[in-house]
């Protein structure tokens, strides 16, 4: 029990410090038939219409803007043109070593839950009363599919104001670590949100050659120290930590916005339409023998 709170511990306070980030150009990839974009170096998405990617550098750039911390580990983001929905995807790859025998484990919800709250009630204790976050139960509880090797769960949480928010994650298990997949989004969007990433995000990954889950060599390949119990346990304390700015502008972006804020989506969303009106304006210019780029 004792070594289960310590990892938690650790998860929490590996995160840096956070930094500041100007607001310039994002630079999007509209995705749409024959659009592939790369998540880190461990696989590939075939992006569909409707949605858009960012790469490294501009995903930590929107983290930042929302006041968000930075792991480190940032590697993509992904998130919808349809003002009607909103999520946002981050995509962080943990190069931990290989989980083994994940299929074999059994996962103690119950348990899990117990150990979480207490993590918490740890944690609250390092932390201004206004950064308060507590674990109220499971939205979706923690489970393994051995054939997408993906671990999925769904956390109900509340802030220092007992305001209830969500924290979806999926960990996709690879041949040296995993991706941590982490949705952002609010409670009455949860459902369609989930189904987006499944069905046309995650249904579309493809991974790079030799980086696998079924590609990993134990006479090569370093072993991680823990298994799915610990990733849950980890992972938890990480994202509600890192996120749930986010998760508070989608509550209340009406309150923040006027306290000088910007909410991400907003933000997004605006340079969307003005790289839109500029590529539109571009085009009506060229002659029919020059190339738009």
């Amino acid at each position: 029990m004792k070594r289960v709170l310590g990892l938690w511990l650790i998860f929490m306070l590996m995160l840096p410090t956070v930094v500041s980030a100007s607001e310039d150009t994002l630079n999007f990839v509209d995705g749409g038939e024959g659009v592939t974009v790369k998540i880190g170096d461990v696989g590939t998405i075939d992006l569909g219409e409707g949605l858009y990617y960012l790469d490294k550098k501009d995903t930590e750039k929107v983290s930042l803007m929302d006041g968000n911390l930075l792991t480190g580990y940032e590697v993509a983001s992904i998130g919808s043109t349809d003002e009607n929905q909103n999520w946002f995807v981050y995509f962080d790859y943990i190069d931990s070593g290989h989980i083994k025998d994940a299929k074999d484990e059994k996962i103690n919800a119950d348990k899990l839950l117990k150990q979480i709250k207490k993590g918490n009630e740890e944690a609250n204790k390092e932390k201004p009363e206004s950064d308060h976050i507590f674990a109220t139960g499971w939205d979706i509880e923690p489970f393994y599919d051995s054939k997408t090797h993906n671990l999925t769960w769904s956390l109900m949480l509340e802030d220092s104001e007992r305001e209830p928010f969500l924290n979806y994650q999926v960990k996709l298990l690879t041949r040296h670590g995993y991706l941590s997949i982490i949705l952002v989004t609010d409670s009455a969007s949860r459902e369609q949100a989930a189904s987006v990433l499944s069905n046309e995000i995650l249904a579309n990954f493809t991974p790079t050659p030799g980086q696998a889950y079924g590609d990993y060599d134990s006479s090569t390949d370093k072993a991680a120290s823990f298994g799915l119990t610990g990733l849950i346990l980890g992972g938890a304390g990480v994202a509600a930590a890192k996120k749930v700015g986010l998760l508070l502008l989608l509550k209340k972006f009406w309150y923040i916005i006027a306290a000088g804020v910007v909410g991400v989506f907003s933000f997004i969303r605006n340079k969307l339409r003005g790289n839109k009106t500029t590529h539109t304006q571009d085009e009506s210019e060229t002659t029919p023998d020059q190339t738009i780029t």
